[in-house]
């Protein structure tokens, strides 16, 4: 694996972990950070922003439980 694909991931946790609690979409703030790093949108891609949205999403559910 890539150290710099890795990198790019985290940052795409990182933006989805911040924009997650504001009231704007986190789902284009990841679209539009994945456009600004080349991310290509192939199935894995497009299956790990699925999974760290329902990350963020049980996290909220978790801390207001």
């Amino acid at each position: 694996m890539d150290i710099v694909y890795i990198i790019k991931n985290i940052v795409l946790g990182i933006v989805e972990g911040l924009t997650e609690f504001l009231p704007v979409s986190s789902t284009g703030h990841l679209i539009i950070a994945s456009d600004l790093m080349s991310i290509e949108t192939d199935a894995f891609n497009k299956m790990f922003m699925v999974v760290v949205q329902l990350a963020a999403i049980l996290a909220v559910l978790v801390l207001y439980w």
